[in-house]
């Protein structure tokens, strides 16, 4: 009899239980404000949905079964493709924008060794309908949804996947030279990075852009080297496009949680245009991601741009306070039984608190706090 969890799972109990549902709570309530309504999906899709959104799908990643026809089914692995089926059919007659929000178990599978999770929950938004001019929007909310967090330091890393695409483009790189150059930016191989790009044989000017894009993160002086090596016009309407965006979030006083990173560069065929991650001081990996997808939707016959992110709740649980929760514990006596649960009744409305009824000599009251 097996009386542990699979690899990948794990239990929740005690603290960080009452962790999760604290920060769970703390993030809707971000989301709530910003107008965004709440939508649940089933925990299995047709492994289809997903083949048809990612051109590059790992499904070795995805956890699949088959239903009573024999058609593949699969945990969900994000809550974007549910989403984007949802807008395809409830929504095909109703005019956009819409504006999602969602916390929901996703499925994925993890290395054994890696420590990382195969359930995690994910809460997030989707802004469905809109173009670029309501990154702004996203952006604001993502770093709202930081900050209910409850930590002082925490950052948002912004980038944009058009500025790779763009500048492989104008250089004129081969579609099956993009994807090995754009994993040695992301991974930051530099030595390889340089090989790679001289064998190519490209225009010193455009090596010199890919080879500074790995290093390319920091705070707002990053934009003005990023516009100083951009090579064309439309890189430099990107740049300036971020430029213009810093300047709404310092106005906004965004400013000391914003940074930039021009080494992002993944999901080639997923992202449309600005990107991002969070990161939280004693968090190794990031917490929050999200971006620009303006491809997705035409996929399931809805040809709209969409922007969104979702937080992974599990990876912080270990950095946050235990919230603490008043209790009452009503005692009393056997034969007092019936008259103290009434008046637990009464303190459980008058004073909303958790009363825990406990057997003991005489009735009597204690707080206590779990």
């Amino acid at each position: 009899m097996q009386i542990h969890t699979p690899l990948g799972m794990r239990d929740l109990i005690k603290d960080e239980v009452q962790k999760k549902e604290a920060l769970k709570n703390r993030i809707e309530s971000v989301f709530s404000a910003y107008g965004y309504q709440e939508v649940i999906a089933p925990t299995i899709e047709f492994l289809e949905s997903y083949q048809k959104a990612f051109s590059n799908l790992q499904v070795e990643q995805m956890y699949k079964f088959f239903d009573a026809q024999s058609q593949i089914l699969a945990l969900r692995m994000d809550m974007t493709v549910p989403i984007a089926r949802i807008c395809a059919s409830k929504y095909k007659d109703a005019l956009p924008p819409y504006r999602f929000r969602y916390c929901s178990n996703v499925f994925k599978v993890r290395e054994s060794f890696a420590g990382r999770r195969s359930e995690v929950t994910d809460c997030g938004v989707e802004l469905i309908g809109l173009d670029d001019q309501s990154d702004l929007e996203v952006i604001t909310c993502a770093l709202d949804t930081m900050a209910a967090f409850g930590m002082d330091h925490y950052t948002l890393e912004i980038g944009n996947s058009s500025f790779f695409k763009v500048a492989c483009q104008c250089a004129q790189i081969p579609e099956e030279k993009r994807e090995e150059l754009a994993y040695k930016i992301d991974q930051k191989s530099l030595v390889d990075l340089q090989a790679l790009l001289h064998a190519m044989k490209l225009d010193p000017k455009v090596c010199a852009f890919f080879e500074k894009l790995p290093l390319l993160n920091g705070g707002a002086e990053v934009l003005e080297e990023a516009l100083r090596i951009s090579f064309d016009p439309q890189l430099q309407s990107i740049v300036q496009g971020l430029q213009d965006l810093y300047q709404n979030l310092q106005q906004l006083g965004y400013k000391d949680h914003i940074s930039f990173d021009f080494g992002k560069v993944p999901h080639l065929d997923y992202y449309t245009g600005i990107l991002f991650e969070g990161f939280v001081e004693g968090v190794g990996v990031s917490v929050l991601s999200g971006g620009r997808y303006d491809s997705l939707l035409e996929k399931f016959g809805r040809d709209l741009p969409a922007c969104g992110f979702s937080v992974k709740l599990d990876y912080l649980l270990e950095s946050l306070k235990t919230p603490s929760k008043k209790i009452l514990r009503l005692y009393y006596p056997q034969n007092k039984q019936l008259e103290a649960y009434q008046k637990a009744q009464i303190l459980r409305q008058e004073h909303e608190v958790s009363l825990i009824p406990c057997q003991a000599q005489e009735i009597r009251i204690e707080e206590d706090s779990l």
